[in-house]
């Protein structure tokens, strides 16, 4: 088994910590809180074990949460860490604390590139992580791109333009500062298309991202340019309805829609970890196609963290290894469900 710790507890952490929990080759270290509070309330109640400062412990103590060690403790005890802190801290964890201990490390997206010796995405490029010690995956809006576009350059080798606008949430739903109210933000030539060339090389891609005052999900709209003729809308459902991590929604439209359906079906914590692809909006015109997707900024990466550790150990291979993360979080349920309810 693979010894693996979550060093971080927040939106990314919790939900990366429960998958591991449950992976029958993963044995769950523990996770790092540095602040006794309701969410180190909440995991002791889950049996998964805390580890914090050692200056912390006995405020944890009083709290009535039990340490179970000391976070160095924790990551000496691990092979792989993941790493959910917070954004820009990673490259410090990196430099002062796994790389003097030798530890192989998972970063996220909101760290840059070379903090990492690749960016990862399970379904593009799972097979480049083996024997990585430092990988990073991407962010959420990245990695729905990639299970986007992936697929459409397996089955079309036309492409000539991929042009994305990337409508953001302004803030997670847990996020107390929030976003501006009364104002739309955007930004021309976005990183997320040099992020999506990290994974899937230097293919022809633009984003201008709008950071626009709402928490449920991101939107992208898509559209492709080909050389040739465009697929027709039944080519593209074709395309994606065989794969795993991606949803078809025919009949949902609008975020609210598709978040109070997720919560209706009883989803945990209303994650979905899939990107959902609105086939209402696709269309298909001589040369240029464009389609409208939904990503689940919460949880859409947790899949993809579970499934870097078995790319960088070599314990399954792709397939198996993104079969048994869906089936440990439910993916097939929850896309089963999802395309039942906007059929």
């Amino acid at each position: 088994m693979i010894s693996v710790c979550v060093n971080g507890y927040g939106t990314i952490g919790k939900r990366v910590a429960d998958a591991l929990d449950k992976h029958p080759e993963i044995r769950m270290i523990g996770v790092s809180k540095f602040t006794p509070d309701a969410d180190a309330r909440i995991a002791a109640s889950k049996n998964i074990r805390i580890f914090v400062p050692k200056e912390n412990y006995e405020a944890f103590i009083k709290f009535g949460v039990q340490p179970s060690g000391s976070i160095d403790e924790m990551i000496n005890a691990s092979e792989i860490v993941v790493d959910t802190s917070p954004d820009k801290k990673g490259v410090k964890n990196k430099e002062e604390i796994y790389m003097p201990k030798n530890k192989k490390a998972i970063f996220q997206g909101g760290e840059k590139e070379n903090i990492a010796e690749m960016s990862f995405n399970a379904r593009s490029n799972f097979n480049n992580a083996k024997n990585k010690n430092y990988v990073r995956v991407v962010s959420c809006n990245t990695t729905g791109l990639c299970r986007i576009i992936k697929p459409m350059i397996e089955n079309r080798d036309d492409l000539e333009k991929i042009s994305v606008s990337l409508i953001r949430r302004g803030a997670d739903p847990n996020d107390s500062k929030g976003s501006a109210l009364n104002s739309v933000e955007w930004e021309a030539n976005s990183h997320h298309a040099h992020d999506v060339q990290t994974v899937l090389g230097p293919i022809p891609i633009t984003t201008t991202a709008f950071k626009a005052p709402q928490t449920l999900m991101h939107v992208h709209s898509i559209s492709m340019k080909f050389h040739g003729i465009a697929p027709s809308k039944q080519d593209v459902e074709n395309i994606y309805g065989k794969e795993s991590r991606v949803a078809l929604l025919r009949t949902a439209n609008s975020t609210s829609d598709v978040i109070e359906k997720a919560r209706d079906l009883g989803f945990n914590r209303n994650d979905i970890f899939l990107v959902n692809l609105h086939t209402n909006t696709i269309v298909s015109d001589k040369n240029e196609l464009s389609m409208a997707i939904t990503v689940p900024q919460e949880s859409i990466v947790t899949p993809e963290d579970v499934d870097a550790i078995m790319g960088m150990t070599g314990a399954m291979n792709q397939e198996k290894s993104m079969e048994m993360t869906e089936k440990i979080l439910g993916m097939g349920n929850i896309k089963s469900k999802l395309e039942a309810a906007f059929a």
